[in-house]
Protein backbone atom coordinates (compact mmCIF):
# COMPACT_ATOMS: atom_id res chain seq x y z
CA UNK A 1 0.00 0.00 0.00
CA UNK A 2 2.86 2.20 -0.02
CA UNK A 3 4.00 4.44 -2.34
CA UNK A 4 7.83 3.88 -1.72
CA UNK A 5 9.88 1.85 1.06
CA UNK A 6 11.38 5.11 2.00
CA UNK A 7 7.54 7.31 2.22
CA UNK A 8 7.95 7.51 5.46
CA UNK A 9 11.80 7.18 6.99
CA UNK A 10 12.76 8.58 9.93
CA UNK A 11 15.27 10.70 10.89
CA UNK A 12 18.96 9.33 11.35
CA UNK A 13 19.71 8.10 14.77
CA UNK A 14 21.71 10.51 17.46
CA UNK A 15 25.44 10.04 16.63
CA UNK A 16 27.55 7.86 18.25
CA UNK A 17 29.38 11.10 19.98
CA UNK A 18 26.39 12.17 21.15
CA UNK A 19 24.68 12.69 24.91
CA UNK A 20 21.35 11.43 23.54
CA UNK A 21 23.20 7.93 22.12
CA UNK A 22 25.47 7.65 25.40
CA UNK A 23 22.08 8.19 27.53
CA UNK A 24 20.63 5.44 25.25
CA UNK A 25 23.29 2.88 25.51
CA UNK A 26 23.73 3.86 29.68
CA UNK A 27 19.58 2.73 30.09
CA UNK A 28 19.84 -0.57 27.98
CA UNK A 29 23.25 -1.25 29.25
CA UNK A 30 21.28 -1.40 33.00
CA UNK A 31 17.76 -2.61 31.94
CA UNK A 32 18.54 -4.55 29.35
CA UNK A 33 21.29 -6.99 30.74
CA UNK A 34 21.19 -10.48 31.26
CA UNK A 35 22.51 -9.56 35.07
CA UNK A 36 20.39 -6.50 35.53
CA UNK A 37 19.99 -5.22 39.06
CA UNK A 38 17.72 -2.40 38.09
CA UNK A 39 14.67 -4.20 36.01
CA UNK A 40 12.47 -4.60 37.90
CA UNK A 41 10.51 -8.30 38.53
CA UNK A 42 7.62 -7.02 35.68
CA UNK A 43 9.98 -5.46 33.84
CA UNK A 44 12.27 -8.65 33.62
CA UNK A 45 8.49 -10.35 32.72
CA UNK A 46 7.33 -7.98 29.96
CA UNK A 47 11.32 -8.63 28.75
CA UNK A 48 10.11 -11.88 27.83
CA UNK A 49 6.73 -11.93 27.36
CA UNK A 50 6.76 -10.42 24.14
CA UNK A 51 10.01 -11.10 22.85
CA UNK A 52 7.87 -13.87 20.30
CA UNK A 53 7.49 -12.48 16.91
CA UNK A 54 5.27 -9.67 17.45
CA UNK A 55 2.74 -10.07 14.74
CA UNK A 56 1.35 -13.49 16.34
CA UNK A 57 0.20 -10.97 19.41
CA UNK A 58 -1.54 -8.71 17.56
CA UNK A 59 -3.42 -11.03 15.45
CA UNK A 60 -4.33 -12.71 19.00
CA UNK A 61 -5.19 -9.40 20.42
CA UNK A 62 -7.39 -8.64 17.18
CA UNK A 63 -9.70 -12.30 17.62
CA UNK A 64 -9.66 -11.53 21.28
CA UNK A 65 -11.77 -7.82 20.69
CA UNK A 66 -13.47 -8.86 17.59
CA UNK A 67 -15.23 -11.68 19.60
CA UNK A 68 -16.06 -9.51 22.35
CA UNK A 69 -17.36 -6.94 19.68
CA UNK A 70 -19.45 -10.01 18.26
CA UNK A 71 -18.08 -8.75 14.77
CA UNK A 72 -19.67 -9.86 11.64
CA UNK A 73 -17.72 -12.04 9.02
CA UNK A 74 -17.26 -9.56 6.46
CA UNK A 75 -16.22 -6.84 8.92
CA UNK A 76 -13.65 -9.55 10.50
CA UNK A 77 -12.49 -10.13 7.45
CA UNK A 78 -11.89 -6.40 6.72
CA UNK A 79 -10.51 -5.74 10.11
CA UNK A 80 -7.82 -8.46 9.92
CA UNK A 81 -7.01 -7.63 6.16
CA UNK A 82 -6.55 -3.85 7.52
CA UNK A 83 -3.99 -5.05 9.97
CA UNK A 84 -2.01 -7.38 8.47
CA UNK A 85 -1.72 -5.40 5.36
CA UNK A 86 -0.51 -2.69 7.85
CA UNK A 87 1.85 -5.00 9.40
CA UNK A 88 3.51 -5.83 6.33
CA UNK A 89 3.88 -2.21 5.14
CA UNK A 90 5.62 -1.47 8.55
CA UNK A 91 7.59 -3.79 7.95
CA UNK A 92 8.48 -2.79 4.59
CA UNK A 93 9.11 1.15 5.96
CA UNK A 94 11.72 -0.40 9.10
CA UNK A 95 13.72 -2.73 7.15
CA UNK A 96 14.34 0.16 4.22
CA UNK A 97 15.20 2.87 7.70
CA UNK A 98 17.42 -0.21 8.95
CA UNK A 99 19.50 -0.41 6.32
CA UNK A 100 19.87 2.85 5.70
CA UNK A 101 21.47 3.85 8.89
CA UNK A 102 23.10 0.30 9.80
CA UNK A 103 23.34 0.91 13.28
CA UNK A 104 24.85 -1.45 15.86
CA UNK A 105 22.48 -3.80 17.97
CA UNK A 106 22.98 -2.94 21.93
CA UNK A 107 24.52 -6.33 22.08
CA UNK A 108 27.58 -5.10 19.73
CA UNK A 109 27.72 -1.21 20.72
CA UNK A 110 28.52 -2.11 24.43
CA UNK A 111 30.93 -4.59 23.67
CA UNK A 112 32.62 -2.07 21.62
CA UNK A 113 31.85 0.96 23.37
CA UNK A 114 35.41 2.08 23.52
CA UNK A 115 35.66 2.27 19.79
CA UNK A 116 32.30 4.64 19.55
CA UNK A 117 34.23 8.02 19.91
CA UNK A 118 32.03 8.53 23.30
CA UNK A 119 33.60 9.04 26.31
CA UNK A 120 30.26 9.16 28.24
CA UNK A 121 29.92 5.25 26.85
CA UNK A 122 31.77 2.09 29.00
CA UNK A 123 32.62 -0.71 27.22
CA UNK A 124 31.33 -4.39 28.71
CA UNK A 125 33.23 -6.81 26.59
CA UNK A 126 30.98 -9.83 28.36
CA UNK A 127 27.59 -8.15 28.60
CA UNK A 128 24.92 -10.03 27.12
CA UNK A 129 20.78 -9.00 27.04
CA UNK A 130 18.54 -10.68 28.82
CA UNK A 131 17.26 -12.10 25.58
CA UNK A 132 20.33 -13.84 24.34
CA UNK A 133 19.99 -14.45 20.52
CA UNK A 134 20.14 -11.01 18.96
CA UNK A 135 18.24 -10.65 15.41
CA UNK A 136 21.03 -9.78 12.83
CA UNK A 137 19.65 -7.20 11.40
CA UNK A 138 20.36 -3.74 12.19
CA UNK A 139 18.42 -1.87 15.25
CA UNK A 140 16.95 1.31 14.27
CA UNK A 141 14.07 1.67 14.00
CA UNK A 142 12.66 -1.33 16.32
CA UNK A 143 10.57 -3.48 14.85
CA UNK A 144 8.66 -4.52 17.51
CA UNK A 145 7.76 -0.95 18.53
CA UNK A 146 7.22 -0.06 14.57
CA UNK A 147 4.70 -3.45 13.88
CA UNK A 148 2.70 -2.46 17.44
CA UNK A 149 2.03 1.06 16.65
CA UNK A 150 1.08 0.26 12.89
CA UNK A 151 -1.16 -2.41 14.86
CA UNK A 152 -2.76 -0.16 17.25
CA UNK A 153 -4.07 2.18 15.16
CA UNK A 154 -5.36 -0.53 12.41
CA UNK A 155 -7.45 -2.20 15.63
CA UNK A 156 -8.23 1.48 17.05
CA UNK A 157 -10.06 2.44 13.70
CA UNK A 158 -12.35 -0.40 14.31
CA UNK A 159 -13.39 -0.12 18.04
CA UNK A 160 -11.38 3.33 19.22
CA UNK A 161 -8.35 2.94 21.04
CA UNK A 162 -9.82 2.75 24.64
CA UNK A 163 -10.75 -1.45 24.62
CA UNK A 164 -10.15 -3.82 27.64
CA UNK A 165 -8.20 -7.22 26.84
CA UNK A 166 -5.59 -9.50 27.91
CA UNK A 167 -3.02 -11.23 26.23
CA UNK A 168 -0.75 -14.26 26.45
CA UNK A 169 2.54 -15.52 25.71
CA UNK A 170 4.15 -18.34 24.37
CA UNK A 171 7.29 -17.82 26.11
CA UNK A 172 5.54 -17.46 29.37
CA UNK A 173 2.75 -20.10 30.17
CA UNK A 174 0.59 -19.19 32.29
CA UNK A 175 1.12 -15.55 32.47
CA UNK A 176 -1.60 -12.91 31.23
CA UNK A 177 -0.93 -9.32 30.47
CA UNK A 178 -4.38 -6.97 30.58
CA UNK A 179 -4.59 -3.62 29.07
CA UNK A 180 -7.06 -1.24 29.03
CA UNK A 181 -6.03 0.40 25.32
CA UNK A 182 -4.28 -0.61 21.97
CA UNK A 183 -2.02 2.18 22.53
CA UNK A 184 -0.97 1.21 25.61
CA UNK A 185 0.05 -2.60 24.59
CA UNK A 186 1.79 -1.12 22.09
CA UNK A 187 3.86 1.04 23.83
CA UNK A 188 4.66 -2.21 26.65
CA UNK A 189 5.84 -4.34 23.49
CA UNK A 190 7.85 -1.53 22.20
CA UNK A 191 9.47 -1.44 25.96
CA UNK A 192 9.96 -4.97 26.32
CA UNK A 193 12.75 -4.76 23.75
CA UNK A 194 14.56 -2.60 26.03
CA UNK A 195 14.47 -4.53 28.52
CA UNK A 196 14.83 -7.47 26.32
CA UNK A 197 18.71 -5.59 25.97
CA UNK A 198 17.63 -6.18 21.79
CA UNK A 199 16.75 -1.78 21.59
CA UNK A 200 17.96 1.32 22.75
CA UNK A 201 15.18 4.18 23.72
CA UNK A 202 15.43 6.42 20.27
CA UNK A 203 14.77 3.02 18.44
CA UNK A 204 11.19 2.39 20.57
CA UNK A 205 10.51 6.40 19.67
CA UNK A 206 11.61 6.32 15.99
CA UNK A 207 9.69 2.82 15.61
CA UNK A 208 6.44 4.10 17.15
CA UNK A 209 6.15 7.34 14.99
CA UNK A 210 6.74 5.09 11.64
CA UNK A 211 3.99 2.58 12.77
CA UNK A 212 1.63 4.95 13.30
CA UNK A 213 2.28 6.64 10.30
CA UNK A 214 2.27 4.33 7.92
CA UNK A 215 -0.64 2.34 8.94
CA UNK A 216 -2.64 6.06 8.84
CA UNK A 217 -1.77 5.95 5.43
CA UNK A 218 -2.80 2.32 4.55
CA UNK A 219 -6.20 3.31 6.59
CA UNK A 220 -6.78 6.15 4.05
CA UNK A 221 -5.79 5.01 0.85
CA UNK A 222 -6.75 1.28 0.60
CA UNK A 223 -9.76 -1.38 2.16
CA UNK A 224 -12.26 1.75 2.26
CA UNK A 225 -16.11 0.85 2.08
CA UNK A 226 -17.69 0.48 -1.37
CA UNK A 227 -19.84 3.11 -1.19
CA UNK A 228 -18.96 7.00 0.63
CA UNK A 229 -20.78 8.36 3.23
CA UNK A 230 -24.22 9.13 1.35
CA UNK A 231 -24.69 5.78 -0.50
CA UNK A 232 -22.45 6.34 -3.48
CA UNK A 233 -20.19 3.70 -5.26
CA UNK A 234 -16.27 4.66 -4.62
CA UNK A 235 -14.71 4.12 -7.93
CA UNK A 236 -12.55 0.97 -7.56
CA UNK A 237 -8.88 1.39 -8.09
CA UNK A 238 -8.71 4.93 -7.33
CA UNK A 239 -6.50 6.97 -5.00
CA UNK A 240 -8.90 6.70 -1.71
CA UNK A 241 -10.89 3.80 -3.21
CA UNK A 242 -11.27 0.34 -2.96
CA UNK A 243 -8.44 -1.93 -3.60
Amino acid sequence: MLERGDQFRPAPPPALTSDAYAAAIDEVQSLGSATSTSRTPEQTEIGKFWNPPIQNFWNQIAQTVATAHHSDLPTTARLFAALNLSVADSAIAFYDAKYIYRLWRPVTAIRLADSDGNPLTVADPSWLPLSVNTAADPSYPGAHSTISAAAAVALGSFFGDDQRFSVTSPALPGVTRSFTSFTAAAEEAGLSRIYAGQHVRFDHVAGLKLGHEVARFALSNALLPAHDSSGRPRAIGSRGGVR
